[in-house]
C-alpha cells in the first residue's frame, strides 16, 4: 500500500523539524499532528509543520500510515498504551523519544498491529548551538547531513525498516543500526550526565548567598549549560534506568572535577591554559567530524530514497516507483 499520511504526534522541536522536512521535500502526502498542548499544535500548523491538527491521540494514530512518535520520555509508555489496540497492521510506529530500550519493551507489550522501530535523529552540526525549545526552533535542516541512529527490534519486518531508513533520507540522514539498550549506554554521558551536571550547578548556585544577583548577571554560558533542566521528569528516568553505569559516570565526572580543582589549586597559568587548549582542541576535531558526518562506523548504503509514495512496504529497486 501506498503512505497516505503521516502522523506527527508530539509537535516539539524535533516532530515540528520532521513536519517542516517532509513539507520541504514536497512528498505528496498529508502530515496529521497531535499534541497535548494546543497551543503547541496551533504553531505547527501556522509554521507549516503539519497540514491539519487532530487532538484525539488515537484517531490522530488510527489516521496514519507512518506514526513519527515525538514526546518527552516521560509521556512515551502511556501514548503507546493508549494507541496499542488501535493501530492498523500495516503501520510504521517510528519512535523518536529518549530511552530507547525500555521504549522497545513497552511496544512489545502493548502494540497489537503495525510495525515499531526505535530511532533517534541526530542535530546537525550547525544546530548544536541553538537550543531554541518547541515549533520556534524547528527548522527543515534539522537533521541534514546527520544521522538517524536505528534500533529495530530482531523482530521487526525488514520493509518496515526500510521506511524508517527512507523517511530518514528525506531527513537528510544516514542510517546507524545498534541495540536499544546499547543506545541508551552510549548516550548516558553525552546526554543524561550533562542533564545532572546543569541540576548539580544550578542547585549550588542557589544555595550560595547573593544568589539572586548572580544570576541577575548570568548569560549564555549559564542558559547553555542549565539547558538540560527543561526535561526534568525524562532526565530523571534516564538517570535510573541503569543506575549503576549513572554512577559510574558521576564517579568518572567527580575525578575529573578533582583533577581539575587540583589544577586551579596549583596556581600554575601556563599548565592550565595548556590543559584547557588540549580539551578545546580535542571539542573542535569533534566540532569538525560532525560536520563532515563521515564516521568509519557508519554505513553508507545508496542513499537515494524511493518515493515514499512508492510500495510503502516494497523493498527498493534500481529506480524510484
Amino acid at each position: 500500500m501506498k503512505a497516505r499520511t503521516i502522523t506527527i504526534i508530539g509537535l516539539g522541536r524535533t516532530g515540528a523539524s520532521v513536519g517542516l522536512a517532509l513539507k520541504a521535500s514536497h512528498l505528496d502526502v498529508t502530515i496529521v499532528g497531535h499534541d497535548r498542548d494546543g497551543d503547541a499544535a496551533k504553531a505547527a500548523q501556522q509554521a507549516g509543520a503539519i497540514d491539519s491538527r487532530q487532538w484525539r491521540l488515537v484517531r490522530a494514530a488510527t489516521e496514519g500510515d507512518i506514526i513519527v512518535l515525538a514526546v518527552p520520555a516521560s509521556e512515551v509508555e502511556g501514548t503507546l498504551e493508549a494507541i496499542g489496540e488501535d493501530l492498523h497492521e500495516h503501520t510504521l510506529v517510528l519512535n523518536l523519544s529518549s530511552l530507547k530500550g525500555p521504549a522497545q519493551r513497552w511496544a512489545d507489550k502493548y502494540l497489537k498491529n503495525g510495525h515499531y522501530v526505535g530511532a533517534a535523529a541526530v542535530l546537525a552540526a550547525g544546530a548544536l548551538a541553538d537550543g531554541t525549545p518547541g515549533v520556534a526552533g524547528a527548522r527543515a535542516d534539522l537533521f541534514l547531513n546527520s544521522i538517524l541512529c536505528l534500533m529495530p527490534s530482531p523482530m521487526a519486518d525488514p520493509e518496515a525498516v526500510e521506511t524508517a531508513v527512507n523517511l530518514g533520507a528525506v531527513l537528510g540522514a544516514k542510517p546507524f543500526f545498534l541495540d536499544a539498550d546499547e543506545y541508551d549506554n552510549l548516550v548516558l554521558g553525552v546526554e543524561t550526565i550533562p542533564g545532572l551536571l546543569a541540576a548539580a550547578l544550578f542547585g549550588a548556585m542557589t544555595e550560595t548567598a547573593g544568589w539572586r544577583d548572580m544570576l541577575r548577571f548570568a548569560d549564555l554560558p549559564f542558559a547553555q549549560v542549565t539547558l538540560p533542566l527543561r526535561d526534568d521528569e525524562g532526565l530523571a528516568l534516564r538517570a535510573l534506568n541503569d543506575q549503576a553505569a549513572t554512577l559510574r559516570w558521576l564517579d568518572e565526572v567527580l575525578d575529573a572535577l578533582g583533577d581539575l580543582r587540583q589544577r586551579v589549586a596549583d596556581g600554575d597559568r601556563e599548565q592550565l591554559v595548556a590543559f584547557l587548549q588540549q580539551l578545546n582542541l580535542e571539542r573542535d576535531n569533534w566540532l569538525h567530524e560532525r560536520q563532515q558526518n563521515d564516521w568509519d562506523e557508519v554505513a553508507r548504503p545508496d542513499q537515494t530514497p524511493r518515493s515514499l509514495m512508492g510500495q510503502f512496504f516494497g523493498r527498493r529497486s534500481g529506480s524510484d516507483v
